[in-house]
C-alpha cells in the first residue's frame, strides 16, 4: 500500500504518468498461466516489495520526473490496455513480482508519457458528422436526448420520428436508424470506448481477460497449493448463453485522462485534486498515534486507565457515537475510526484533563475543537478558516512537546485539510464495493462527460445558440420527492437555523420542518397528562400573547380553551439529529439536548442541558379575533413540541475553555421553559458523572457538533 500511495502522490505532484515497456507476448498464454508461473519465488518477491517501499517512504520528497512501475509480460494480452490497474494493482497485494521487479536498473524499465500525449488523439472525433450545423445540432440534440430520458426502444421511435420532420420539410439529412448507429455517427459512442470487463474467479480473484478466452475453471493457484483453484468462472443464463459469475468492470485511466486534459485550467488544478479523508486522517492517524506516544512515555499506564475507564461506565453518549468502556481499560486496542471519534469529539475531553500535563492537553484539546468542525457534514467558510488555525497550533505545540519522530506525513496533511475541505466539501467516506456492473459503469461514465462531449462537437460559434438547449440535457438533476408535511408554507433553511441560533425571536413550533423529517412517526394519539397540560396552556399563552386562554376544564364559554389531545412521536430526525424521548426510563441515547435561552437580564444567551421526556404534536387554532387572522397570515394549527426536564445550572465555569460545561445531576421544577419547539433544538450532547475532591456529584456536559444534512 505505501508504494501505492506514493505513486499516487508522486503522480499528482508531477503530473506526468509512466507505464511499462510492453514485450512480445505470445497469443496462447493466457494470463493465468503468466500467473502460475510467478508464484515460484514468492518469498524473495515479498522482501523485494519490503525493501522497495521502505525505499519509496524515505525518497517520498524527492522531485522526480518519472515514476518507476515493473514490466509485466501479461500487459499486452489485455487488448493493448497498458495502463489497466488490474495487472499491477493484483500482483501488488499478493506481493506477485518477478525477481527483477526492484533492482538499481529500474530506470531502464520506463517509458514516460507526457501530458502532450493525452492531446494527441481527439477522444470525441466523429468524422461521419453531417458537414450542415443545424443537422448537426439534431443529431446531438437527439443522441442527448435519448441517452437521458428514452430507453433504448423508444429510442428508435423518436428517431423515426425526426426522420420523418426532416422529409417534410425537404431536408437532405437523415439519422441513422437505429441508435447505436446514430452513437456511432456523432461520436458519442467514443465516450466509453474505454470500457474493458474482465472476468474475476469468485475464489482466488485471478483476473482474466475476456469471457471468450476465459477458460471454464480457473487454472491459477493459491497461495501454498499445489492444485489449481478450479473454480467456476461462467454459469448458463436461461437463453443457454454463458456469462461470466463475476466481473471486473474497468474505465481506462488514459483514455479519463486525455478528457481532462481538454478542460481548462486542469493542470493547474491537478494538484489540488487529491483528497484527504478526515476520518482517517484525524482520527486512525494522529490520535491513535499520541495515544500510542503517551503509553510508550508512561504518561499513561493501567492505573489511568482503570480511573478513566471508571467515568466512562457514566457517561451517555448519542445513538451515532459509539460507546468505549472496555477498550479504555484495555489500552485501546483494535480501535476502528468511528471508535477514535468518540475518543477524541467525546471522551478525550473529559478523561484526560488531569492525566495529561496542562500544556499537552492544551495542546490535545487544539486537536479536538478542530475535529468538532472538520466532522460536521455542513460547514461556514469562516469555521474552515478557524479548524485550519486549531490544526496549525496544533502541529507547532507537537513540535515543541514531542520529539521529532512525531511529526508524520499524516500530521502534515492535518495543514492541507482546509483546502481540501473547501474543494470537495467535508466528511468523506467511502463505499465498499465489489465493482460497478457494465451497465452502470457505461451509464455513470457518460454522464461524467457529456458535457465534454458537447463542447468538443460544437466547435462554431454560429452553435452557440444550441449550448443552451443542449446544457439541459447534460446536468443530472434529481426531481424531488412529494413529501406531506404540517405545514402549508415552504420550508427555508435559513430560517429555520434561526430558529434555533436567535433565542430572541423563538419559533412557537408551527413552522415548517426539513421535508427530509417526514413522515413522523406517531404513537396512538393520547391525553396529555395534568400537571404538563398547565405548562403547555401557559406555554401558548406566552407565545402567541393570549393571557384570556383557558383551559379545557373551564366550562365559561366566552372564553378560548386549549385542547388537551395530544399524539405523542417514537422518535424525531432533523438533518441528520435523531431525538427521541426517555420512553420512562433513566437512561436514552438520543434525550439528552441542548437549547439556548436568553437570561434574566435580558443580554446574555445561556446553553441549557436537558432530557426530552417525550415528544408530541398539539393542535391549536388561534381565536378569530387574533391579531394573525387580522393580517391574513397564514396560521398553521399543528405542533411539534418536546418536554424536556432540564439540569440545574452550575457556578463552576472551570472547563469552558476546553468546550466542556458543568452542571447539577438533578432536574430543575417543570415550567413552561419544558414546553419547547423541536425547531429550538440546538444540538445534542453527550454526559458524565464525576465527584469533586469534596465528594461533591457533578455532571459535565459535552456538546457536540451539529449536523446539518440539508
Amino acid at each position: 500500500m505505501h508504494f501505492f500511495v506514493n505513486w499516487y502522490y508522486q503522480l499528482v505532484a508531477q503530473t506526468a504518468l509512466c507505464i511499462p515497456k510492453l514485450k512480445e507476448h505470445s497469443r496462447k498464454s493466457s494470463y493465468a498461466a503468466k500467473r502460475t508461473e510467478s508464484r515460484h519465488n514468492k518469498r524473495a518477491r515479498v522482501e523485494g516489495i519490503r525493501i522497495f517501499e521502505n525505499t519509496a517512504m524515505r525518497n517520498m520528497d524527492v522531485d522526480t520526473e518519472v515514476i518507476p512501475t515493473s514490466r509485466s509480460d501479461s500487459v499486452e494480452a489485455m487488448d493493448g490496455q497498458a495502463n489497466s490497474p488490474f495487472l499491477d494493482a493484483a500482483s501488488m497485494f499478493d506481493n506477485d513480482r518477478d525477481d527483477n521487479d526492484f533492482d538499481d536498473n529500474v530506470e531502464d524499465e520506463v517509458n514516460e508519457i507526457e501530458i502532450e500525449d493525452f492531446n494527441s488523439e481527439d477522444p470525441f472525433a466523429a468524422p461521419d458528422m453531417p458537414e450542415n450545423e443545424v443537422h448537426q445540432f439534431i443529431a446531438i440534440f437527439t443522441v442527448l436526448f435519448a441517452s437521458r430520458h428514452v430507453v433504448d426502444k423508444g429510442a428508435a421511435v423518436l428517431i423515426e420520428f425526426i426522420n420523418n420532420l426532416l422529409r417534410i420539410y425537404d431536408q437532405d439529412f437523415q439519422l441513422p436508424t437505429s441508435l447505436a448507429g446514430l452513437q456511432k455517427m456523432t461520436g458519442f459512442s467514443a465516450i466509453t470506448k474505454g470500457i474493458k470487463i474482465f472476468v474475476v474467479c469468485q475464489d482466488c480473484h485471478t483476473v482474466y481477460q475476456d469471457i471468450v478466452s476465459a477458460p471454464p475453471r480457473c487454472v491459477s493457484s493459491k497461495l501454498g497449493a499445489r492444485s489449481a483453484c478450479n473454480c467456476n468462472l461462467t454459469k448458463s443464463i436461461s437463453s443457454g448463453a454463458l456469462v461470466a459469475k463475476r466481473e471486473y468492470v474497468y474505465q481506462s485511466i488514459k483514455n479519463t485522462l486525455s478528457v481532462f486534459f481538454r478542460r481548462p485550467s486542469f493542470e493547474a488544478k491537478i494538484l489540488r485534486g487529491t483528497i484527504i479523508d478526515p476520518m482517517h486522517n484525524l482520527f486512525l492517524g494522529t490520535s491513535k498515534r499520541l495515544m500510542d506516544r503517551w503509553i510508550d512515555e508512561k504518561t499513561i499506564g493501567p492505573e489511568e486507565f482503570a480511573s478513566m475507564e471508571k467515568i466512562a461506565e457514566t457517561m451517555v453518549l448519542p445513538r451515532d457515537y459509539t460507546t468505549l468502556t472496555t477498550k479504555i481499560g484495555k489500552g485501546f486496542s483494535y480501535m476502528k475510526a468511528d471508535e477514535w471519534k468518540s475518543w477524541v469529539l467525546v471522551y478525550s475531553p473529559v478523561l484526560l484533563h488531569g492525566i495529561l500535563p496542562p500544556l499537552q492537553f492544551k495542546n490535545w484539546m487544539y486537536f479536538v475543537d478542530a475535529c468538532r468542525y472538520y466532522v460536521k457534514p455542513s460547514i461556514t467558510f469562516d469555521e474552515i478558516t478557524t479548524a485550519h488555525s486549531l490544526l496549525e497550533k496544533f502541529c507547532n505545540a507537537c513540535n515543541v512537546d514531542y520529539t521529532a519522530t512525531i511529526l508524520t506525513c499524516n500530521m502534515h496533511l492535518h495543514l492541507h485539510l482546509h483546502e481540501c475541505i473547501r474543494d470537495f466539501g467535508p466528511n468523506f467516506k467511502t463505499n465498499g464495493k465489489d465493482g460497478f456492473e457494465a451497465t452502470y459503469m457505461k451509464n455513470f461514465v457518460q454522464n461524467a462527460y457529456k458535457g465534454d462531449y458537447v463542447n468538443a462537437v460544437l466547435k462554431s460559434s454560429s452553435q452557440i445558440p444550441f449550448i443552451h438547449t443542449l446544457s439541459k440535457l447534460v446536468t443530472t438533476s434529481i426531481p424531488a420527492a412529494t413529501v406531506t408535511t404540517l405545514s402549508s408554507r415552504p420550508f427555508r433553511l435559513q430560517a429555520f437555523v434561526q430558529g434555533y441560533t436567535d433565542p430572541y425571536n423563538p419559533p412557537k413550533g408551527n413552522e415548517p420542518l426539513p421535508p427530509s423529517t417526514f413522515p413522523l412517526k406517531y404513537k396512538k394519539p393520547s391525553v396529555m397528562d395534568d400537571s404538563n397540560y398547565l405548562h403547555l396552556l401557559e406555554y401558548y399563552q406566552v407565545a402567541y400573547n393570549l393571557p384570556d386562554l383557558a383551559s379545557y376544564q373551564d366550562t365559561s364559554y366566552n372564553r378560548p380553551a386549549l385542547d388537551n389531545q395530544i399524539i405523542k412521536l417514537k422518535s424525531i430526525d432533523i438533518l441528520g439529529q435523531h431525538y427521541r424521548g426517555t420512553n420512562n426510563s433513566t437512561i436514552s441515547r438520543g434525550s439528552l439536548v441542548q437549547a439556548k435561552f436568553v437570561g434574566s437580564n435580558g443580554n446574555i444567551i445561556l446553553g441549557f442541558a436537558g432530557q426530552i421526556q417525550y415528544l408530541f404534536t398539539h393542535s391549536f387554532q388561534l381565536p378569530p379575533t387574533h391579531n394573525l387572522h387580522l393580517t391574513r397570515m397564514v396560521h398553521d394549527h399543528q405542533h411539534v413540541f418536546a418536554f424536556i426536564k432540564w439540569f440545574r445550572t452550575s457556578s463552576d465555569r472551570s472547563r469552558e475553555d476546553d468546550g466542556v460545561e458543568f452542571c447539577l445531576p438533578t432536574f430543575s421544577p417543570d415550567s413552561y421553559h419544558s414546553i419547547i419547539p423541536v425547531h429550538r433544538i440546538l444540538l445534542e450532547v453527550a454526559t458524565a458523572t464525576i465527584a469533586t475532591s469534596r465528594n461533591v456529584s457533578k455532571m459535565l456536559v459535552i456538546p457536540l457538533p451539529k449536523k446539518l444534512y440539508a
